[in-house]
Order: structure tokens, then C-alpha cells, then sequence
């Protein structure tokens, strides 16, 4: 994962590959949801298990975010590829995406194991790390067979939290307005 600004947004900025990677997902939230106003059929599974499977939340921000919301994203988004300033929601969606992917990249190579040894983990975490894009290590893996409360969202947005330097309830509340992950 590239390594982001901090919570103020100072620090280093997110790639273009990152921020043209959320510009994207915002398009398509925003072609979705105007298509689903317009009536069109639904589109298939493999849709939106694309869409989730690169930038998982996503389908909690499609059914929860206003348009407006999604669209200001979107505009937020193309002021900073043009090198205007990044807000810090900007890295902290980029790190959540990024993070889930690797836990469940780890999670469904763990849940079936009777023993995880530190060398498996560290050689899992590699693996997800590649995966996924983002930095995690063993101990990162060890927390996603047993996450705190059973919820993996709580230990991608307490990694985000130790990252940033922000509470876990103000990244979600900025991530994911009006409606709590935590009791996914």
C-alpha cells in the first residue's frame, strides 16, 4: 500500500493509481445507482462481485450513500488527480480496501486450520501483503483468524486507526456515514 498521508492529511499522497483506482469505484457507484433510478435490470452477481472483491465495502457504499455523497466523492477525487489537496477519508478508504482484501485473503486460508504457526502466518501475510497491496505481517494474520468481536471490520479500522492516528468511529463515521460495519 502506498503509504498515505496522516489523518490531517499531511504526510505523503496516495498515488495516482490509488486515487484514480477510488475516482473509478466512485463512477461506477454513481453509473449503478443512476441506472437502478432510471429502473434498468439489476446486473448480475458477477457485477458486483467484481466491485466488491477490488474494493470491498463498496456495495455498503452503494446502498448507503447518497448520490450526493458519491458524487462529491467522486469531485474530490479529481481535484486531488490534478493535484489539488487530498482529504483524509481519501487514504482512509484507499487503506480500508486494501486491508480487507488482505484479511480475507487470509481469512479463508485460516478458518479451517487447527494450528497457525508464526512461520505460517508471516508466509501468509507475504502472500496477502502481494495480494492485496497492503502492508501486514503475521501478527496482522494471527488477529484475523480471532478479530476482535469476531468482526474483521474492527481490526482493518483499528490498523487504520494506529496508521493515522484517528479513533476507529471517526474513520467509519467518515467512510461510511449513517450506518455502523461494525456489527457486520
Amino acid at each position: 500500500m502506498t503509504a498515505p498521508g496522516s489523518a490531517s492529511g499531511g504526510g505523503a499522497r496516495l498515488s495516482p493509481e490509488a486515487l484514480s483506482g477510488l475516482a473509478r469505484k466512485y463512477r461506477r457507484l454513481a453509473e449503478l445507482r443512476a441506472a437502478r433510478a432510471a429502473g434498468e435490470p439489476i446486473p448480475a452477481k458477477e457485477v458486483f462481485r467484481a466491485l466488491a472483491g477490488e474494493f470491498p465495502g463498496a456495495l455498503n457504499e452503494l446502498d448507503n450513500l447518497p448520490l450526493a455523497e458519491i458524487e462529491r466523492r467522486s469531485a474530490a477525487l479529481a481535484r486531488a488527480l490534478a493535484g489539488g489537496p487530498e482529504e483524509p477519508w481519501m487514504a482512509w478508504m484507499h487503506g480500508y480496501h486494501t486491508l480487507m482484501r488482505a484479511a480475507l485473503y487470509a481469512k479463508i486460508r485460516v478458518a479451517r486450520r487447527a494450528e497457525l504457526t508464526e512461520r505460517d502466518a508471516a508466509s501468509l501475510a507475504e502472500r496477502a501483503a502481494a495480494h492485496a497491496g497492503a502492508a501486514v505481517d503475521a501478527a496482522f494474520v494471527l488477529a484475523v483468524r480471532s478479530p476482535p468481536d469476531g468482526r474483521l471490520n474492527r481490526l482493518v479500522l483499528g490498523r487504520l486507526s494506529a496508521m493515522f492516528g484517528a479513533s476507529p468511529a471517526e474513520i467509519r463515521g467518515a467512510l461510511f456515514p449513517g450506518r455502523s460495519l461494525e456489527d457486520r
